[in-house]
């Protein structure tokens, strides 16, 4: 039965808010409010249903926050029993309220500390860079006292006005899933610039041709290129300063400036050489990206598709390895096409959807954000944007091919699963991130965020035994059904899941926060 969060228990949704205390000035001028919440996704829907608490913090002081999660009691048989799914919070460490914690409330199956120390940039911006302790309970002892895992994990954060960072607190097996009733449950940490001492700041508005390319200022990311308008950077340090702007395939321009005390120093910069198109061409060809592919500008939703040239590939798993439904291995011939460098993002689905009057999916817990891959997308709806796009689903074996190259390796890389490479629950952030973070989880034809980020819908309709008759050259799956083939494991997933052969059975009618998709165009609508 699901457990509603929001009325199981009173304890359950506690938050043991603190108001923000008064500090001193700090001296470096600037005054930061915090905001720690955990945020939970359960079979009802509750997608807020937890504990919150705010604080002031000033520069150069650790600040830190505790967080718990559930309450477990002893059993024999099975080292602990579930007794509440509530979560709770507040200012410092735990181990000050541990004793009354356990008193009154019971004992935590998770204890968070989160901490950071802020630091003023010279850019004008702050560094919240926060790590986050997690004891997660394994085992009662004899006498009935709880023994904990520890793990650590750190996340960056710069503010120029606000910002924040997710941790995953549970990402639950099957057990703690049926236990807690709970999908998934992260802690949110926020934070605001309330204000500064006089000082010297301008503004600066970035103007390029990239929507969603990295903004730099000084080297350091300042912000994402936004479609059909300016993007301003606040608040920044009077002086002279490198504005750059970099795509998903590195290149870059660059522009040096002279920031006034309370001015608005207007940039642009153009990375892409657009301008000898014509304004009725579908894709521009824009050079070739550090793998050697051609890359295109695909106008209708400026999207960056690369080149994926023909022949033979082996797909699959070898019979030693892998899943029944990866097998047998097979070499499988694939006609040229193009496909898109990233996951379609937010800001790309949000033009469809403006174009088309279709309606936009439900936000996951993280929000719309534009340079996020779109999710909670269903079947149908990715294939009306690619369709739209100019384009098209990619067919399972298009999607492996552009995801492993030609000599059957099992990562993008090679045979080894690196865990900082990608967005994944064995490496990255543990958490969603936006398209082309990661740089190095890349292709051998430069594409990026294949495995990890979220799962991709493919055209094929699913079939367990496929293999064993598919197709030797440009095979489409078995004939339409209920359940497609997704590729690409998720950035809640594990790196077995992450394996390029890996084959998962989607629902299509069926919306998660977990499913979002990339375009395919065939050979011939490039110029």
């Amino acid at each position: 039965m699901a457990v509603d969060l929001r009325t199981a228990l009173p304890a359950l949704v506690l938050a043991l808010v603190a108001l923000p205390k008064a500090h001193a000035a700090p001296q470096t001028g600037f005054r930061i409010a915090v905001e720690v919440e955990t945020l939970g996704n359960t079979p009802d829907g509750c997608a807020s249903c937890g504990c919150r608490v705010q604080d002031g913090i000033a520069e150069g002081k650790r600040h830190t926050w505790w967080v718990s999660f559930g309450e477990v009691a002893p059993r024999a048989e099975k080292g602990w029993e579930p007794v509440a799914s509530g979560s709770h919070c507040g200012i410092g460490s735990f181990e000050k309220v541990g004793p009354h914690f356990a008193r009154t409330v019971g004992t935590p199956y998770i204890v968070v500390e989160v901490s950071t120390t802020p630091a003023a940039t010279p850019s004008g911006s702050v560094d919240l860079n926060a790590s986050m302790r997690v004891r997660r309970l394994t085992a009662f002892d004899a006498e009935g006292r709880p023994k904990y895992e520890a793990s650590t994990l750190s996340r960056p954060l710069r503010v120029m006005t606000e910002g924040s960072i997710v941790f995953p607190l549970l990402i639950p097996d099957a057990r703690e899933r049926d236990a807690f009733a709970v999908d998934e449950v992260f802690v949110r940490l926020h934070a605001s610039i309330l204000g500064r001492a006089p000082a010297a700041y301008g503004l600066v508005s970035v103007t390029a041709d990239v929507p969603g390319a990295e903004i730099l200022l000084d080297g350091g990311f300042a912000g994402r290129v936004a479609d059909e308008a300016p993007t301003i950077l606040p608040n920044v340090v009077a002086g002279n300063r490198e504005i750059r702007v970099r795509d998903f395939s590195g290149r870059e321009a660059s522009k040096r400036v002279a920031v006034e005390k309370d001015a608005t120093v207007e940039v642009t910069l153009n990375v892409l050489d657009l301008a000898s198109a014509g304004a009725d061409a579908a894709l521009i060809p824009i050079g070739k990206n550090k793998e050697g592919q051609d890359e295109y500008w695909r106008l209708k939703d400026r999207a960056i598709v690369a080149r994926v040239p023909a022949g033979e590939f082996l797909m699959g798993s070898p019979e030693s390895e892998g899943e029944p439904h990866e097998r047998p291995r097979h070499r499988v011939f694939v006609s040229e096409f193009l496909v898109d460098k990233t996951e379609v993002t937010w800001r790309q689905f949000r033009k469809f959807s403006e174009t088309t009057g279709t309606p936009l999916p439900p936000p996951p817990l993280w929000g719309v954000k534009d340079d996020y891959a779109a999710t909670n997308v269903l079947w149908d709806e990715a294939r009306a944007y690619c369709e739209w796009a100019g384009g098209r689903l990619p067919t399972e074996a298009e999607w492996e091919k552009a995801a492993r190259g030609t000599d059957g390796r099992t990562y993008p890389w090679g045979n080894e699963w690196e865990p900082d490479r990608c967005v994944s629950r064995d490496g990255g952030p543990h958490r969603p991130e936006s398209a082309a973070c990661y740089r190095n989880c890349v292709t051998p034809y430069g594409l990026l965020d294949m495995p990890g980020g979220v799962w991709e819908w493919t055209a094929d309709g699913y079939g367990e035994t496929y293999y064993a008759e598919s197709p030797q050259r440009d095979p489409k799956g078995p004939g339409p059904n209920r359940y497609r083939v997704m590729r690409g494991g998720s950035w809640m997933t594990p790196s077995w899941w992450l394996r390029v052969a890996f084959r998962y059975k989607g629902d299509s009618i069926w919306r998660n926060s977990q499913y979002g998709f990339r375009c395919a165009m065939d050979a011939g609508e490039r110029p």
